[in-house]
């Protein structure tokens, strides 16, 4: 007895963030609220890997109300995005990891005192297909 079958497997594309290092607190001071920003100096250091040949999205979310705007640095560009955060898509011709380091400038929502806030972004990574 002879059979013939053909086999075929799909391999979805997957995307994970790995922190290394991020800011707990958002520490603001007199001096920030009068300028109205805050420059975070500590980097937020994380490697995304992802097995999909055409890159990844970068979902960068606001988790507490205390910025208007917020730019983000340590990609290709200087990146501005709203209050509500946004999505920063990176392309690239292989699965890979990447390393990045990305500096913070929140732009501070009005209504806000002296003290020290939960970090307001949340970040996520999918797979571009």
């Amino acid at each position: 007895m002879h059979s013939d079958f053909s086999v075929s497997v799909i391999v979805r594309p997957v995307a994970n963030i790995e922190l290394q290092s991020a800011p707990g607190d958002l520490n603001i001071s007199a001096a920030d609220l009068r300028r109205g920003y805050i420059e975070v100096m500590q980097p937020t250091q994380l490697t995304v890997r992802s097995n999909s040949p055409h890159g990844y999205a970068l979902e960068v979310l606001t988790v507490a109300p205390v910025l208007s705007s917020m730019t983000v640095e340590g990609l290709n560009s200087e990146l501005a995005l709203g209050a509500d955060g946004g999505t920063i898509v990176q392309r690239w011709q292989k699965p890979q990891a990447v390393s990045l380091s990305l500096k913070f400038r929140f732009e501070l929502a009005p209504g806000l005192g002296v003290g020290t806030y939960p970090w307001p972004v949340r970040l996520s990574v999918r797979p571009l297909e």
